[in-house]
């Protein structure tokens, strides 16, 4: 009977002949390139880090062998690729979470736990797949993050209270700046829509409405430098 957590070499100290290594590296390139194919999936991404993510599941089973298997040994060498800056501090969660799961899959392999590594792969890839696109059909995302550009006019933000008002189930002001010596105010709101409003409904109605008016619409939240 198959045991997921059996290791496919015969002690800890991993005494590994060519035919392991070779059949562990392979299982992780082919789990690295499933990874890379499914962050790749609806995301906008640089080549470099697609191409990275296929690799470092591979790496990270080398970096297992070099040190003959030790757990304990192998996390530590592993801990020192910390000193390089692999992506910057403003990284996204899903390329931090990308990033971890291909260190998990090379640990796994580099252990001998094949089995049990594509069977969470799949299982992780499976998850984030069916994610990604139960969000695309059901988009139920209402909250969005909203700039306004208006000359300084009195009254102005009453004006701007009342159209939102209209369209909008809760408003919040995030933050408030001039710019042109006073002459211009960028305020920013986080909205939530109502139902039946659409984003070009509300650009359109505070442009048309709000005299020197530029509107700035958008799902995404601001990246912030934790996760």
């Amino acid at each position: 009977m198959l045991n997921l957590f059996n290791s496919i070499f015969n002690n800890a100290t991993a005494n590994a002949n060519s035919l392991q290594l070779i059949l562990t590296l392979l299982v992780s390139l082919a789990l690295g390139l499933a990874l890379s194919w499914t962050y790749k999936y609806r995301t906008l991404y640089t080549r470099e880090f697609a191409i990275s993510l296929s690799l470092l599941p591979c790496l990270m089973t080398l970096v297992i062998f070099l040190v003959n298997g030790s757990l304990g040994s192998s996390i530590a060498v592993a801990g020192t690729f910390s000193l390089i800056r692999f992506r910057s501090a403003t990284s996204g969660s899903r390329e931090l979470i990308a990033i971890f799961l291909a260190m998990i899959i090379g640990l796994a392999c580099g252990t001998g736990y094949l089995f049990l590594s594509i069977l969470f792969t799949l299982f992780i890839l499976g998850v984030w797949f069916l994610l990604e696109n139960q969000q695309i059909k059901s988009d139920n995302q209402r909250r969005r993050l909203l700039t306004i550009t208006v000359a300084n006019q009195d009254k102005v933000q009453e004006v701007i209270q009342s159209s939102l008002n209209q369209f909008c189930l809760e408003i919040d002001m995030i933050t408030i700046n001039s710019t042109n010596a006073g002459e211009s105010l960028s305020i920013v709101y986080e909205v939530e829509l109502k139902s039946d409003t659409d984003d070009f409904q509300v650009a359109s109605y505070l442009t048309s409405n709000i005299a020197e008016c530029d509107v700035a619409l958008t799902k995404k939240a601001k990246k912030r430098k934790n996760l």
